[in-house]
């Protein structure tokens, strides 16, 4: 693998920041999916590309106080997931003209190693490129 073509940052432009992206990616009726991979679940959606930035997908990452009462706690965990996306944000594909949002949503309140986080964010990952070839 050429590692030299692969695109490996995180630009704010990649990052969902839009309240109305993301009060329709959570309204329900409105065409989100979930999927679930312990400890990550994630809600997505597929919407025009016009409606979005330059990029294809935008992402969110939440992790609730609840799970985790220190923002320490908090940030090393969106920080892995982060960094798993980054790294492998290759791996989803969608139709022409076609753009995503993503949330992924910690469920535990304990922390996993590295390679794991990882792991479940590339099955997620793989399992929307799916969902989304039926469009």
């Amino acid at each position: 693998m050429n590692f030299e073509l692969l695109n490996f940052e995180l630009r704010k432009s990649e990052r969902l920041h839009s309240h109305t992206l993301i009060d329709r990616l959570f309204e329900p009726g409105r065409g989100s999916k979930s999927l679930t991979a312990f400890p990550l679940r994630v809600v997505f959606r597929i919407i025009e590309q016009a409606e979005q930035t330059e990029t294809n997908a935008s992402i969110l990452i939440s992790v609730p106080k609840r799970q985790f009462k220190h923002a320490v706690d908090r940030n090393r965990v969106k920080r892995q997931v982060r960094e798993a996306y980054r790294t492998n944000k290759e791996l989803i594909r969608l139709p022409e003209g076609k753009a995503l949002t993503i949330a992924f949503i910690w469920l535990d309140s304990q922390h996993h190693p590295t390679s794991i986080v990882t792991a479940k964010v590339k099955n997620l990952m793989q399992r929307i490129t799916e969902q989304c070839a039926t469009y």
